[in-house]
């Protein structure tokens, strides 16, 4: 397996060599099955989420996500009620997200969880790109520096 690219090491730095390894893996099961794509890192907090799309429009065109907890990851599917799951690996109750937990490494070798990727990357209304990738773009979003000006009008 490939290092991932330093965006991605720089927001993995936070967690525990296990679940670094087990980020890195899943990622690159992700992209193996996705193909170059567009992937957009959000360091928030505790977490750090990865998320994979078609095109620039991140959140419209989303594949799927790793979100990468202190302890395990999440594969997460933003239209997971839409996925055939025969395998029950999708948890979740909420209107259309389901994710499948991953503690382990053997945990990405589950029956079903490749087939569960490349559903999602099929699924309908998903854009293309305006021209096709050769790579996967990977971006890192960064917090906004803390402002030294007041949130409010200066008065006086």
């Amino acid at each position: 397996m490939a290092k991932p690219p330093l965006e991605v090491q720089e927001a993995l730095r936070r967690f525990d060599p296990d679940v670094q390894d087990l980020a890195a893996a899943a990622r690159a099961i992700v992209l193996d099955i996705i193909g170059p794509c567009f992937e957009l890192i959000f360091p928030i907090q505790r977490l750090v989420s990865m998320m994979y799309s078609t095109t620039e429009k991140q959140m419209k065109d989303n594949i799927c996500l790793l979100v990468v907890y202190r302890g395990h990851v999440n594969l997460m599917f933003p239209r997971g009620v839409d996925l055939k799951d025969p395998r029950q690996l999708l948890e979740g109750s909420g209107k259309a997200m389901r994710h499948v937990k991953m503690r382990t490494l053997e945990d990405l070798e589950r029956p079903g969880v490749r087939q569960l990727i490349a559903q999602a990357k099929k699924r309908q209304g998903l854009g293309t790109p305006a021209e096709p990738l050769r790579k996967t773009v990977t971006s890192l979003k960064r917090r906004p520096a803390a402002s030294t000006q007041p949130a409010w009008p200066r008065l006086f």
